[in-house]
């Protein structure tokens, strides 16, 4: 009994001993600021000797698994690993030292060559905010034998000014772009081979992020807000154009009459809604043909859409109370809009006071637009003989090209509505005349199609098929965001060769 007494306080006293040393967490060391010091020298103090860096044994630690960057364990053969990034400064790899990556993926080793010629040196932002240069492997600490941070990367290229990052002691990283800051879990360096302007190859270390990919809400907030002034009136446009059928539908099909007037009402504001805003996508349109010089460009960029909604929805929300006034206050029939009388929540447009409330605006509002989208024209007809009297002609004719295909775009839109409505308003003027009324019939029939008629003319188009296919099948290497395409030929997957979702065609 003894015996077994003593071999009992002896084991008790060795786990003493040893499990401090085993541990298998260093205390106060994220696993990202950890290396393995396994091939390292140890002394009998339990300090380690590794890549000429002392490391005290309060700073090692036994580790059988390793953390994953969405904080997931994962089981590993047993090592020694040690906090070194509490003693020096640490670079984080993606692969061993010497290799290169390429497409995202750890490559070959450097050649002899390779290694004598390329750059080995990173910028280093201390944390007095002074930059310092340092050789990656003789004055820092590579940890290479970290999880990868994602499976699709991508490298940033500091040559050009969107690519711009800081490098921080600590391992802190720093995206200029976006403003981004990322830590260890989130990106690596790695040597990579560069194309220079004269088509020959260096290599130097470059960082790579993981591919962002962000959720369809907020791919949807990007869209909306990196609309340009064209994009965004569109879209109002385009509000009003579903918001206004939706109610004409429900008449239609008589589910509004629980909320007749209210219906009636809400449909009126949003047709009259409609083409305001298309008066304002034909005067911006011809503001942009017309230069500087006018009064509306009294504006800033970022006041004028503000403008713009003031006019377009109070204008129709003014046509909406006038409306709403004449139909409580009006005593003559033959003047009062009858919103929601003869079983139809809408105007009753059997008499001519849908001439005074609802055809007539709409004729004046698509006179006005005839006028601006000619005028337009004129103005590019002008522009295209003057660009021979400038010295800088081609910017000037890539910024008219494109200023000419945003006008054919929004000139087909017009036709489409313009038609579509001028055919109601002939229908409603002819409509005492039983055999005009049935020819004109087509008109009722041509209007409920625009919904149709605008899909197939703008979004089953070759180039928005394509476009809608890469969207919903991206390539892996390039899926990255970026807000600006630029011809750079290098041989990896740069930020410059990808598709940010904040950009829209």
């Amino acid at each position: 009994m003894l015996i077994f007494r003593n071999a009992n306080i002896w084991v008790l006293a060795v786990s003493l001993i040893v499990l401090p040393k085993t541990k298998a967490d260093i205390y106060d060391c994220d696993f990202f600021d950890t290396v393995d010091i396994s091939a390292g020298q140890r002394f009998p103090n339990g300090s380690y000797l590794y890549d000429g860096l002392l490391i005290p044994a309060e700073l090692t630690g036994i580790y059988n698994s390793r953390i994953l960057p969405d904080e997931s364990k994962e089981k590993v053969e047993s090592h020694i690993r040690g906090c070194v990034c509490k003693l020096k400064t640490c670079v984080r790899f993606c692969c061993p030292h010497n290799h290169i990556m390429r497409g995202g993926v750890c490559s070959k080793n450097m050649t002899e060559e390779e290694l004598e010629e390329h750059d080995p040196y990173l910028n280093v932002t201390l944390k007095d905010g002074s930059e310092v240069t340092r050789h990656f492997k003789d004055e820092l600490i590579v940890q290479w034998d970290l999880p990868m941070p994602c499976e699709d990367m991508f490298d940033l290229d500091n040559r050009d000014e969107m690519d711009q990052y800081t490098l921080f002691e600590n391992g802190t990283f720093f995206r200029h772009y976006d403003s981004v800051t990322l830590n260890k879990r989130e990106y690596c360096f790695q040597h990579f081979e560069f194309e220079s302007d004269d088509n020959t190859t260096y290599i130097r270390i470059a960082p790579h992020n993981c591919v962002i990919v962000p959720s369809r809400t907020a791919q949807t907030v990007v869209i909306i807000t990196s609309l340009n002034l064209h994009g965004k009136c569109f879209l109002c446009y385009m509000l009003c154009l579903f918001m206004g059928y939706l109610f004409l539908l429900l008449d239609l099909w008589n589910l509004s009459f629980s909320f007749c007037l209210t219906a009636g009402y809400l449909g009126y504001f949003f047709v009259m809604a409609a083409f305001f805003w298309l008066s304002v996508i034909s005067l911006h349109l011809w503001n942009t043909f017309s230069g500087t010089s006018h009064s509306i460009n009294r504006f800033l960029p970022e006041h004028r859409f503000l403008a713009y909604n003031t006019y377009a929805w109070g204008m129709a929300l003014i046509l909406t109370g006038i409306t709403f006034l004449a139909d409580k206050m009006v005593v003559n029939e033959d003047w009062n809009p009858r919103m929601g009388s003869e079983g139809h929540c809408w105007i009753y447009t059997l008499d001519w006071s849908a001439m005074l409330y609802f055809y007539g605006p709409m004729v004046l509002l698509i006179a006005f637009n005839i006028a601006m989208f000619i005028l337009t024209a004129v103005r590019i007809i002008r522009v295209k003989k003057d660009i021979q009297n400038f010295a800088h002609k081609q910017e000037r004719k890539h910024k008219l090209n494109s200023d000419k295909q945003t006008y054919t775009f929004f000139l087909r839109l017009f036709i489409i509505m313009g038609m579509s409505w001028s055919l109601e308003i002939i229908s409603y003027l002819v409509q005492s005349n039983e055999t005009w009324a049935n020819v004109f019939l087509v008109a009722d029939y041509f209007n409920w199609s625009q919904g149709i008629i605008i899909f197939v003319l703008f979004i089953l188009k070759r180039s928005t098929l394509k476009l809608l296919r890469d969207r919903h099948n991206p390539k892996p290497t390039w899926s990255v965001a970026s807000s600006r395409s630029r011809s750079r030929n290098t041989t990896g997957g740069s930020l410059n060769h990808f598709t940010r979702t904040a950009s829209v065609t």
